[in-house]
């Protein structure tokens, strides 16, 4: 009736064959990984070397301006000379803006490194005001003098209530010294 003699079934059983099936399962993840993933990340890799010599190069032609731009600094600075309109001009901004300036005064700053071509100079000042007003002060009269920084301010109030403080702002204002 059958014209095959009768086939022996073939039991698959987990528990004698795991090992073919754990080396097959290997073989493949291993030529998965081979095939896509190594490129894709040796692709990555590249971009990213390409980046970091890019990011290498500018921080070395930075580093190189900032070198330029010291020795021009002294260029760009005004002179001894504009530090009374320096003065001048902090004590119109703080009128304008409704601080009353009590005391303004200027002395050579200690140079203990000295900069070739450049004096600081520090300016000290006392204003009773507002914070706003202040802030607004300040800011212009950085905005106007680009030798001038803010050293240091100092905000004291009689009551935690009063609008009006009393500040001590000092300057150090940086000036190109005469060749």
């Amino acid at each position: 009736m059958y014209p095959f003699k009768k086939l022996q079934l073939f039991h698959f059983s987990v528990r004698y064959y795991w090992p073919w099936m754990a080396v097959g399962l290997l073989l493949c993840g291993s030529v998965w990984l081979g095939s896509y993933e190594l490129p894709a990340k040796r692709s990555e890799n590249a971009i990213l070397a390409t980046k970091i010599r890019l990011l290498e190069a500018q921080s070395r032609a930075q580093a190189a301006d900032s070198v330029t731009a010291q020795q021009n600094l002294a260029v760009q600075l005004a002179s001894f000379d504009s530090l009374s309109l320096v003065t001048a001009d902090l004590q119109s901004l703080a009128t304008q803006n409704g601080l009353l300036m009590s005391d303004a005064s200027f002395k050579p700053a200690a140079d203990s490194q000295a900069a070739a071509g450049i004096g600081r100079v520090e300016v000290s000042a006392r204003i009773k005001g507002a914070y706003l007003p202040l802030k607004k002060t300040l800011a212009a009269i950085m905005a106007m003098h680009g030798g001038l920084a803010l050293d240091s301010m100092s905000l004291r109030r009689a009551r935690a209530s009063d609008i009006v403080m009393d500040i001590d702002v000092r300057f150090i204002y940086f000036y190109r010294k005469p060749s």
